[in-house]
């Protein structure tokens, strides 16, 4: 078995869609499935269950994945430690996010101080943090702490504590407070980003804890969020990390006075990933960077 085997394998556990995965490999999907066959004559053992065109692991795929995520990262880490070494300038970082709003200004803010690295970003969701095959394509992924499962992963934070506020409109009942209960906003309307996000999640969470089902009059994309708010067609739960970003307009923060749980927002890399000078260099940028910027939220929400 080769490793262009094992790549074949890797994508088609990822996609679990035999016809999906050979279109983006550019084979056709009888090449793919004689090799993934062969793959298994090889080692002896079934690596998927078979439904029609849908391929979906079982045990002895998911042991196999494993190591073949394991076979990857090595030479990944390869690369970046020969690229470290000789003093390669074109090293490209990778990063996941959670939130398109609250990162985007420390990146630019990065670039323009080290132009000579070429920074690459992508929304993910939460069904995909728990994806270790996806998760892998990244150098680092910033989110929230219990976004990602414990172990595998090492962190830095980047604001300890992002707590809960609602956004609202000048006029709306909250304007003229400094904060207010969570269950205060049961009979509230609300704008929140669609299902999938870690906001989303924590919103969600929230309110089951605190007990009650939110009046959600619209579900959309961040971009479309703000002018919704500005029009009063509802409110808006946010975080401390939002405020200084400008995205969400004039709008007015008001305090969550009572959170149930609260939320840490973190830069994570996998435990057994090499970093480079650049990689480093990057993490550090993005701590100090946000130590600095919360000073400004608080002015904004005090």
């Amino acid at each position: 078995m080769g490793l262009l085997q094992m790549r074949y394998f890797k994508m088609l556990a990822e996609k679990e869609h035999l016809t999906e995965t050979a279109r983006e490999l550019m084979v056709s999907a009888p090449s793919l499935s004689a090799s993934i066959n062969r793959l298994e004559q090889q080692l002896g053992y079934r690596l998927f269950d078979r439904k029609g065109k849908r391929m979906q692991l079982n045990e002895c795929g998911h042991i196999y994945l494993k190591h073949v995520n394991i076979i990857f990262d090595t030479l990944y880490n390869a690369e970046k430690e020969m690229a470290n070494a000789t003093n390669n300038k074109n090293t490209r970082l990778t990063v996941g996010i959670s939130s398109p709003v609250i990162w985007l200004d420390a990146f630019q803010a990065f670039i323009e101080q080290r132009p000579d690295i070429m920074l690459s970003h992508m929304l993910i969701k939460v069904d995909q943090m728990a994806n270790p095959s996806y998760c892998s394509q990244f150098d680092f992924i910033i989110t929230a702490k219990h976004d990602l499962p414990e172990g595998k992963w090492t962190y830095d934070v980047l604001n300890y504590d992002d707590w809960p506020y609602f956004a609202v409109y000048p006029g709306h009942r909250f304007a003229s407070r400094k904060e207010v209960n969570f269950i205060e906003g049961k009979d509230e309307n609300f704008i929140a980003v669609s299902k999938g996000y870690s906001m989303r999640r924590y919103f969600d969470n929230l309110c089951e804890m605190v007990g009650f089902t939110p009046k959600i009059v619209l579900e959309c994309d961040y971009a479309l969020r703000p002018k919704m708010l500005a029009a009063k067609y509802g409110i808006v739960f946010t975080t401390f990390s939002v405020a200084p970003t400008g995205d969400l307009g004039n709008a007015i923060f008001v305090k969550i006075a009572d959170p149930p749980i609260h939320r840490m927002q973190v830069i994570l890399w996998k435990k057994d990933a090499y970093l480079s000078k650049n990689a480093v260099a990057f993490k550090e940028f993005m701590v100090d960077y946000h130590q600095n910027i919360q000073k400004m939220a608080r002015e904004i929400t005090q």
